[in-house]
């Protein structure tokens, strides 16, 4: 069984053709295809083109050749796009400096945002770059691209790029260039890459391999590409077919179950809490979650997002706790028709008390104002305020969104209106941090509750 990491079934090569071409790749033996976004503009027809086939994913991000087209609100239109179950990866982004359809500083800006995105998102990054080994090098790790990790896409580059990707914890997939007569050099760089490290990709309607090359490319003809390599990694198409079948689901977490090891739901006292999400748009300096996510002796790291199902498959007798809590290791309303899923399957199955502890940002994030959905499903909501003005708490949280803190506040004005219980939280101990002016500002200016934290104490 193969997977095609890389093809764009939505392009106007394959009108009409589609379902053809899905069968000639399931003959060809291609039983995973990611159909990879190049403008947020065709996301919602990609989602509508993919959805009969289980098989097919897709990702979201803006290619470099249509940077310039990027608004201002670029990081809030990613985070809401990627909340379908369908995404996968956020890109393809990067540099081309080779056709430059784009202005370098308009390049740069948008793959700054994407990486932001994906590393708040723990979602790869499907990376294209050309002719910019040293600035896409630079950007990846001033953004720290390696938090999410990735692919470097459609690998054409030096032996030099190939390994610093593969340092910085990286795979590299291989198109049907490296079919092509004149690419030894390239096939050299595939003989020094590591098994578990490579891809297979098509590229498709583009790059057709040999014996195609010159006529339309498909996702069938990526096995051309898997001979090809087998050939130069001396192992058989069957085992180059499984290891890189195996690294695609790894790269992409899909998984048909989390792995035994992770936790999905733990109890602390008389509470059932939710691990529901790898991401969070915060990167506060004083999380260990980072380092170490261990509440207690639960261990909360994620390989994947869970499913809804597998999360009430978890819960067991909810109506035996006093309260779910949707926490964990990432910020849950990141996921927040998930959450709403598992909250009202809780409700209706007797759970006494269901509560959100949130960063604030669900409104910033998602582009509009979701407190309202929270109404008769959620009874409780737990702000981190975390400061008493907006630059402190960019200094501690690190927001990947401009305007966090403000919204943080809003939001706690309106959520109020549909949740009954509502606080916000600052932490003691936290430098420069005045618990008393933020216990003010929760009582008067927002007219919440107020709960003091202790730095370093979890759970």
């Amino acid at each position: 069984m193969l997977a095609d990491s890389h093809c764009h079934l939505n392009f106007p090569d394959f009108t009409g053709d589609l379902e053809n071409i899905i069968e000639r790749a399931r003959q060809a033996g291609v039983g995973y295809l990611n159909t990879i976004g190049t403008r947020l503009t065709e996301i919602d027809a990609i989602l509508k083109l993919i959805e009969p086939y289980d098989h097919v994913v897709t990702t979201a991000g803006i290619h470099p050749h249509y940077a310039r087209e990027a608004g201002a609100n670029l990081a809030q239109e990613l985070f809401n796009a990627l909340n379908h179950p369908k995404m996968v990866a956020v890109g393809e982004t990067g540099f081309d400096f080779h056709y430059n359809h784009s202005d370098k500083g308009d390049q740069e800006r948008v793959f700054r945002e994407h990486v932001r995105v994906a590393v708040a998102r723990h979602l790869p990054l499907v990376v294209h770059t050309r002719e910019a080994e040293a600035d896409t090098r630079r950007v990846l790790e001033e953004e720290r691209g390696e938090e999410c990790g990735g692919v470097i896409h459609c690998f054409t580059g030096s032996r030099e790029m190939a390994h610093w990707a593969l340092d910085f914890g990286y795979y590299i997939s291989f198109s049907g260039v490296v079919t092509f007569r004149t690419a030894e050099a390239l096939r050299q760089v595939a003989l020094s890459v590591p098994l578990d490290r490579l891809l297979l990709e098509t590229d498709s309607p583009y790059l057709a391999p040999i014996p195609y090359r010159g006529k339309r490319n498909e996702p069938a003809y990526v096995v051309e590409v898997a001979r090809m390599l087998a050939k130069v990694k001396g192992v058989t198409l069957e085992e180059l077919a499984a290891i890189t079948t195996r690294n695609y689901h790894h790269l992409f977490a899909l998984q048909a179950q989390p792995a035994p090891k992770e936790t999905l739901v733990y109890a602390i006292g008389r509470g059932l809490y939710v691990n529901l999400t790898r991401g969070c748009t915060l990167r506060c300096a004083f999380c260990p979650k980072w380092d170490k996510p261990v509440v207690h002796h639960y261990d909360l790291s994620l390989h994947r997002n869970p499913k809804a199902a597998e999360i009430i498959a978890a819960l067991g007798d909810i109506a035996s706790y006093d309260e779910l809590v949707f926490c964990g290791f990432g910020e849950p309303t990141l996921r927040l028709p998930i959450l709403l899923e598992v909250a009202r399957w809780a409700k209706g199955h007797g759970c006494p008390r269901v509560r959100v502890n949130t960063d604030g940002l669900a409104n910033l994030v998602h582009g509009r104002d979701v407190t309202p959905e929270f109404a008769g499903v959620v009874d409780a909501v737990s702000v981190s305020l975390n400061a008493q003005d907006a630059a402190l708490y960019e200094q501690h949280c690190l927001p990947s969104l401009a305007g966090s803190y403000e919204a943080v506040k809003e939001f706690c004005r309106l959520v109020k209106r549909h949740v009954p219980d509502v606080q916000v939280t600052a932490i003691e101990g936290l430098a420069g941090v005045d618990i008393a002016r933020c216990q003010t500002m929760a009582q008067e200016e927002l007219g919440v509750r107020f709960r003091k934290r202790t730095l370093n104490a979890l759970g």
